[in-house]
């Protein structure tokens, strides 16, 4: 009768389990009568019968005093995004010493960018590697160098040399911080038209630069450029200054300090802000494409966008007196004079004159003179077409060699073929300045003119 009794009493809680009803006390003590099966065996088979609400029910009781059931609720909520109940949890884990659920925790900070929590979180299981992973990427975004270079050989030497060896390749571990004051070598410019330095201040940033780098191998400027593999730099040393939503800007004179740059330009890669050229130094964010990165080149190879300048652009407060880009003029739109004589003054202010057909008209009739523009049925061939570039200033006109709009206009678009022809016509002739020139800006800024003067020396750029 009481083995009868004890079989029923079973029962009915195993239903109470099934059932998603049965409290704490009962459970304790089903655990303590049932010799045959434990609860994480009543776990296992609730997940197999795919019984969530009962597999929940329970563990949620059982949690408390088991390391791997409350590992295993946090990422059930983690996998839900309830990350707020997944945190609750993987805390309930580690205060059981559960290893797994600190990495686990520490990567959802670092996810919400809350890496001030993670150092007392992992630095106890420093010797995972795991653990050590994580921490490095961290030491990254805060530019920890102290970090960075004490637990160096321990990387080496952990499970995560796969991992070491990436950071190696971006120069990590570099020390490279002495002045700039030998010449600069051209050395690598000798085969490129120019080349590009980059750097990043994160793990993120100089994964995603080597992979835009890759992907830039098959676009049609690759044979004029040469982009360097990217080096790790501390945000806190490149001290930007922007919100999200605004142009990246950042100090150049700390690129003085450097001296291993032996490029023309730079480029940085920053967490996140809008790309741009300022002279020598190219600026993009992490997250942006392989189109971004092209468009932005061909800037610091003399092209000018063709979509709506500042009112105050400089190209775009008066005519111009010679050229000054590959793919744009800013001159009169109405002429008086001899047809011929006023287009043959007209080409030569036209970097792409050679291209541009006989019989290809640039001139319209206009009132008792010219206007300048190329016909609308001519707008398959090379000529001069209406740009939007300074639209912005009224006064002005600039015009482009093509009718269609091109990457100068919108990101998305090929880069012409016929640009590269121009480009062809006079590589070097619209190049923007050495990042140098950047360097020297910053330091006359903050009153070091020796400085600025020595840094503009070191360079053989022209």
């Amino acid at each position: 009768m009481i083995l009868l009794s004890l079989f029923f009493f079973i029962a009915d809680y195993r239903e109470k389990v099934n059932q998603a009803n049965i409290t704490r006390q009962q459970l304790t003590l089903l655990e303590t009568v049932d010799i045959f099966t434990n609860t994480n065996e009543r776990l296992r088979q609730l997940k197999n019968a795919k019984n969530n609400q009962a597999w929940l029910h329970l563990a949620t009781l059982h949690g408390n005093q088991s390391a791997s059931t409350a590992y295993q609720l946090a990422e059930y909520f983690h996998q839900r995004q309830q990350m707020q109940s997944a945190q609750l949890w993987y805390k309930v884990a580690i205060r059981q010493n559960h290893i797994q659920a600190r990495i686990a925790l520490a990567n959802n900070y670092f996810q919400q960018q809350e890496y001030a929590r993670i150092k007392p979180l992992l630095l106890p299981i420093i010797a995972n590697a795991e653990a050590l992973t994580i921490l490095y990427k961290v030491a990254l975004y805060q530019g920890d160098v102290a970090f960075i270079t004490r637990y160096k050989n321990q990387l080496a030497n952990s499970e995560a040399q796969e991992f070491y060896l990436e950071l190696e390749t971006f120069s990590v571990f570099a020390a490279d911080s002495e002045p700039l004051t030998a010449k600069v070598s051209k050395s690598s410019a000798l085969t490129c038209l120019i080349d590009v330095q980059f750097f990043a201040t994160n793990l993120a940033g100089l994964r995603h630069t080597q992979q835009l780098i890759n992907t830039f191998q098959q676009q049609h400027l690759a044979e004029f450029v040469c982009l360097n593999a990217p080096k790790y730099i501390a945000a806190d040393i490149v001290k930007c200054s922007h919100q999200a939503d605004e142009k990246i800007t950042c100090k150049a004179n700390t690129w003085a300090q450097r001296k291993d740059i032996n490029t023309r330009y730079l480029g940085l890669v920053v967490e996140r802000g809008g790309a741009n050229v300022d002279h020598g130094i190219l600026y993009i964010d992490q997250n942006d494409s392989i189109d971004v990165l092209v468009h932005e080149l061909s800037h610091l190879m003399g092209f000018v966008d063709e979509y709506p300048l500042p009112v105050q652009h400089q190209k775009c407060q008066q005519y111009q007196q010679e050229p000054f880009a590959h793919n744009l003029v800013v001159l009169p739109e109405f002429y008086q004079g001899d047809r011929a004589s006023v287009r043959a003054k007209v080409l030569s202010q036209v970097p792409w004159f050679s291209l541009i057909k006989d019989t290809t008209p640039i001139l319209s009739r206009y009132n008792q003179g010219w206007q300048l523009l190329t016909p609308k049925e001519y707008q398959n061939e090379i000529g001069l077409f209406p740009a939007n570039s300074c639209q912005n200033q009224r006064q002005m006109q600039a015009f482009k060699p093509l009718a269609q709009r091109t990457k100068l206009q919108y990101f998305e678009l090929s880069f012409p073929p016929t640009y590269i022809d121009i480009l062809r016509l006079a590589a070097n002739k619209f190049l923007m300045p050495s990042y140098h020139y950047n360097v020297s800006r910053d330091l006359v800024e903050l009153g070091d003119y020796d400085q600025a003067r020595e840094v503009l020396q070191s360079t053989l750029f022209e």
